[in-house]
């Protein structure tokens, strides 16, 4: 009977290197794909706030972006309604202090009257321009499998939304607000091995940043949000 013939070393050693070279390929490209799927995410929001600004001004509406941090969805809402940011809010009903007592209660007079009428909120509805994954509307588009957002801050909100909704409005004649919205790969440990879409005030121009940035307390100028800059 021919005797059977057993590996060499140096087989062994060509199918160890084969085999680490495989797994290698295949840790190296795990890593490549989340990445372009976090680019990928990344590029949806920027489209988002593009459309989101393109739209308030066309339209003459306040538009908002949603952020569905439970669900790691987008959105865009308009609405039909008069808004005005809180800012103005403040600012609105000024003029020289009553004189006598008489002028102020004639001023306190309307307020009387319409006591306990609460103002209705504006009633937005979502911008299908922007695009629907799946058969629901509301549901707006998936940041992509396996991605989720980290937290999301803008002007109007003291601290960083994790969990619920956030929103960035976007208001007609041009203008939005400051935010910073940050993603990551689902699961990872550390904020930093993801992206950050930083959006400016004015212009609404948007970049991608690596990592994770918070919003800067300064105001941050245009200048600093060049046209090369805007990915």
């Amino acid at each position: 009977p021919a005797r059977r013939r057993g590996m060499t070393l140096v087989e062994v050693l060509i199918v160890i290197v084969i085999i680490a070279m495989v797994s290698g390929a295949i840790i190296f490209g795990s890593g490549m794909f989340s990445s372009t799927r976090q680019r990928a995410a990344a590029t949806l929001i920027l489209s988002g706030v593009r459309l989101g600004m393109t739209r308030a001004t066309a339209t003459g509406r306040p538009v908002r972006m949603v952020f569905d941090t439970d669900n790691d969805r987008i959105l865009l809402e308009e609405t039909t309604g008069k808004m005005l940011r809180v800012k103005e809010e403040d600012n609105t009903g000024g003029g020289a202090e009553p004189a006598t007592e008489a002028e102020k209660a004639a001023r306190e007079e309307p307020d009387r009257i319409v006591e306990g009428v609460t103002k209705p909120r504006p009633t937005f509805t979502p911008v299908k321009q922007f695009g629907f994954d799946g058969d629901d509307p509301a549901g707006g588009r998936e940041l992509g499998q396996g991605i989720e957002f980290v937290q999301i801050q803008t002007e109007h909100d003291q601290v960083p939304r994790k969990e619920g909704r956030a929103y960035l409005y976007f208001w007609p004649g041009g203008g939005t607000e400051r935010a910073s919205i940050q993603i990551r790969k689902r699961g990872a440990d550390d904020a930093d091995d993801g992206l950050t879409v930083m959006v400016s005030r004015l212009t609404g121009r948007a970049k991608i940043e690596r990592g994770a940035v918070d919003l800067p307390e300064s105001r941050v100028t245009d200048e600093e949000f060049s046209e090369r800059e805007e990915e």
